[in-house]
């Protein structure tokens, strides 16, 4: 796990902040935190509820993910609630749903200041082409409940091989940073994407008031 810690301390010298009217919710802290977690430092939220057992979870791949909800302190499993084309939503013990298309976060419901919505398709082929660059458009509710737009201009860049432990388990995966600004919000994702080009972890920023999500797909 050499190769994560090492990340995480890169992500820390970044310093990423959101700004402008955005700022609220420390959304670069969160991601320097999020990191350390998974460099195998002391977690930050409890164990999540057993919607369902590890056997459970490993008889059925594709069927669960689990998701630290950083900012509200907690992990939970999720399971499929519907498909529409590549788009998978998943919902949680707490009615919390996450949406995600090829593996990246375009919906949430019931986190403060939900993404509504988020067009990501450049992301992904960005990463299924080891790299590239792409234009994201996000949308949040204002504090007048209005449709707030964010076009965000983005890097992506393979880091290379970066094999992690899960459950007794290696998984040998390729980990891509992908770098995003605009006017009003900055940030940095993080994926880990397997051998058969699915992305199986992540660290997934929603808004400065949500903060980011860590999600494992089984």
């Amino acid at each position: 796990m050499n190769v994560i810690r090492q990340s995480a301390l890169a992500l820390a010298a970044l310093g990423l902040m959101s700004c402008g009217p955005l700022a609220q919710g420390g959304i670069g802290t969160q991601l320097v935190t999020a990191a350390s977690t998974l460099a195998g430092r002391t977690p930050v939220a409890p164990p999540p509820p057993q919607v369902a057992t590890d056997e459970q979870i490993a008889a059925n791949p594709g069927q669960f993910v689990r998701v630290n909800f950083r900012d509200l302190g907690r992990w939970d499993t999720l399971v499929v609630a519907g498909t529409n084309g590549a788009r998978v939503t998943w919902i949680g013990s707490a009615n919390l749903s996450v949406t995600m298309e090829n593996g990246i976060v375009v919906a949430t419901r019931g986190l403060p200041r939900d993404l509504m919505g988020a067009d990501t398709v450049q992301t992904w082929a960005a990463i299924r082409a080891g790299g590239g660059t792409a234009e994201r458009r996000h949308d949040f509710l204002d504090n007048l409940d209005q449709i707030s737009p964010r076009v965000l201009q983005c890097s992506i860049a393979s880091m290379g091989p970066d094999p992690f432990e899960r459950r007794e388990q290696t998984y040998n995966t390729t980990r891509f940073e992908e770098k995003c600004v605009s006017e009003q919000l900055q940030f940095t994702n993080i994926y880990w994407v397997n051998r058969q080009g699915q992305i199986i972890r992540s660290l997934q920023a929603v808004s400065p008031d949500a903060g980011y999500l860590q999600i494992d797909v089984f």
